[in-house]
């Protein structure tokens, strides 16, 4: 398991929050100006495996190893609630646009399930066989991408629990990212290449010769670029609109394992299993 476990900028882009995984489960909160450490949360071995910040920036979700599901109070650290465990590790979790629903993914259990914050309960669960890998609402969120551990992307109503669509059928680790205007959902896979669909017709738009399975995928605020990264060290940016690489970004010693924009889109944070995170300029 990597050791940074999933990154997310606060709503006005000053603090970084970082979660290490594995052999250091810390969540952690930089300056992002400065890349000073302001306070940490230390939690126990393997119980932070990713996290992510609600749209106001007030509550942070944190699965982990341990298959354990807790909301945290972002200020604080304090724990606010724990939502019913899975039946094995929490791979991913991802906040609907309003903040009123939560996604989380799980191995043990094949589940991709559903909750409504206010209640903690469970809206729905989807099955991906031989587990769940990684989650992501459309941004209104009427609809729900899962991407299973061994190559399948599907689409679900989020809070129908209707079957829309059987996107891939591939090999490996499906990353799943969508666009904030929510024209585009692009996924990587154990194949060297990503894929950009048209998320409205759900049409394959292109191919992009990404050269290693993308582990990590984050779109710029304005969804013009997609940001993609592996085990080659290398942050790739590429166009949505013409599918050119538009960069190279090298400078990490290890594996890739988390990206984050920062709200203006000028600022791309990348965190590495060589445990650093480092933060690039992108915006003109």
């Amino acid at each position: 398991m990597s050791l940074i476990g999933g990154l997310a900028f606060t709503p006005d882009g000053r603090t970084l929050i970082s979660a290490g995984s594995y052999v250091d489960a810390t969540i952690c909160f930089w300056d992002a100006a400065s890349g000073e450490l302001r306070h940490s949360i230390q939690g126990e071995k393997g119980s932070v495996a990713c996290l992510a910040l609600s749209p106001d920036g007030k509550t942070l979700a944190v699965g982990g190893g341990d298959a354990t599901l807790r909301l945290l109070d972002a200020a604080s650290g304090k724990t606010l609630r724990e939502l019913p465990k899975h039946r094995g590790g929490v791979n991913a979790v991802a906040f609907s646009r309003d903040g009123k629903l939560l996604a989380s993914a799980c191995d043990g259990d094949e589940a991709v399930r559903v909750w409504d914050l206010a209640s903690g309960a469970v809206l729905q669960a989807f099955t991906i066989r031989w587990g769940a890998h990684a989650v992501a609402f459309e941004p209104h969120g009427k609809v729900l991408a899962g991407g299973g551990r061994f190559g399948r992307l599907l689409l679900w109503g989020a809070t129908s629990g209707n079957l829309l669509a059987t996107l891939l059928s591939s090999e490996g680790k499906v990353t799943v990212a969508w666009s904030p205007d929510g024209a585009y959902l692009a996924n990587g896979s154990a194949a060297p290449v990503l894929h950009l669909w048209d998320a409205k017709g759900r049409k394959l738009l292109r191919s992009l010769p990404a050269g290693v399975p993308s582990a990590a995928l984050a779109f710029s605020p304005d969804s013009r670029l997609l940001a993609s990264a592996g085990k080659d060290n290398t942050v790739k940016l590429w166009s949505t609109r013409t599918g050119d690489l538009r960069a190279s970004l090298k400078g990490h010693k290890g594996a890739i394992s988390a990206l984050a924009f920062a709200p203006d889109g000028k600022t791309l944070a990348s965190g590495s299993e060589d445990r650093t995170i480092n933060l690039w300029e992108v915006g003109k």
